[in-house]
């Protein structure tokens, strides 16, 4: 701070002194002292007043120099060390302290931004697979005369589709997932509904792979307080997963159980196969992003990002996830809702005149 714009923040000490002084003058002139005397008493008053606001200037020198040199870098917030007065130590605490929370803040977005560009690249390289397909099979046009070898190139052709659709579908709510706040819309929601109708979507994968699906519920409706889109894209995951390591295990016709139950503590969506397992080693990584582990080796289709995109979804809810798995038995993937977030079953819907 400059000398100048130091004297003007302090006009108000500067104008009580001046208004001492004059107030001073006029008393000892109208008490008949004399001119010498009145003047050494204004120049006392003008003395105390300088020394005064010196000793204020100096004292708090060292922090003006620290704001005279900023460089403009984002670290300037911790250069500031000099506090003199309480307001001034408690202003530089929050500083601090907000200094600390925008780094925080910035490094989360900058491993967001990271994490967003290497799941790009990585969807990008798979997109070019299916795509590589298609156009190797449009060359290959079959004989039409044969109704199997037309029907195996349209049954590919559909396949490799549905993985397009499936990434790009993918990638939205991935893009969508950085601003979940504008594109929420928790209801009430069948759970028994909304698991029957991803299973008929994935009738065409089922069938594929060889895979049965089985839904299991307690009643014939049960709601939670979700959004329903969201868990339809959480639920299009964890059996798009159950699928791909059930066929993968080699058994006659597997079996991907969809269970929705009441609990004492709410309700519970769960998705089991019998599919090859996870190791245990990599079952507590299972959540991280781009985490394939031992499994992801075995099918080209492993990007990491199911799960973890499943979980981002579920915190954002406040609903909580878990599996439990075992190598050679099948994976359990059970999303839990808490007891604030059921509306009602059956009998309570009519009750209350849904």
């Amino acid at each position: 701070m400059s000398k100048r714009r130091f004297l003007q923040s302090r006009l108000p000490v500067l104008a009580a002194f001046a208004a001492a002084a004059v107030s001073s003058a006029l008393y000892l002139t109208w008490r008949g002292v004399g001119r010498a005397d009145v003047v050494y008493v204004c120049a006392l008053i003008g003395f105390f007043a300088a020394t005064c606001l010196a000793a204020d200037y100096f004292r708090h020198l060292p922090l003006y120099r620290e704001f005279r040199f900023r460089t403009g870098a984002l670290d300037d917030a911790l250069r500031v060390r000099s506090p003199v007065t309480a307001e001034e130590a408690e202003l530089v605490r929050r500083l601090h302290d907000a200094h600390r929370a925008f780094f925080t803040e910035l490094a989360e977005t900058r491993r967001g931004h990271e994490r967003h560009l290497e799941y790009v690249q990585l969807w990008v390289h798979q997109m070019k697979t299916p795509l590589s397909v298609i156009s190797l099979s449009l060359e290959q046009t079959p004989d039409w005369s044969r109704p199997e070898e037309a029907a195996a190139w349209l049954d590919s052709l559909r396949e490799e589709t549905e993985r397009l659709a499936d990434g790009l579908d993918a990638m939205l709510h991935a893009a969508r997932l950085g601003r979940p706040e504008t594109d929420l819309a928790v209801r009430r929601t069948d759970l028994v509904a909304l698991a029957r109708a991803c299973i008929a979507e994935r009738k065409t994968a089922f069938i594929r792979s060889g895979v049965a699906p089985r839904l299991e519920a307690d009643a014939p409706r049960i709601e939670a307080e979700t959004d329903p889109k969201w868990i339809r894209f959480v639920l299009h995951q964890l059996l798009s997963n159950a699928i791909k390591y059930s066929a993968l295990a080699g058994r006659t016709r597997p079996v991907v159980r969809v269970a929705v139950a009441r609990e004492p503590s709410g309700a519970r969506l769960t998705v089991a196969d019998e599919g090859i397992g996870i190791p245990p080693e990599d079952v507590p990584r299972v959540f991280e992003p781009f985490f394939t582990g031992e499994n992801g080796r075995k099918t080209r289709e492993a990007t990491g990002m199911g799960l973890y995109l499943a979980k981002q979804v579920l915190d954002r809810l406040g609903h909580r996830i878990e599996l439990v798995s075992r190598p050679g038995e099948g994976t359990t993937v059970t999303v839990r809702f808490e007891t604030r977030s059921i509306a009602a079953t059956d009998d309570i819907c009519r009750n209350i005149g849904i």
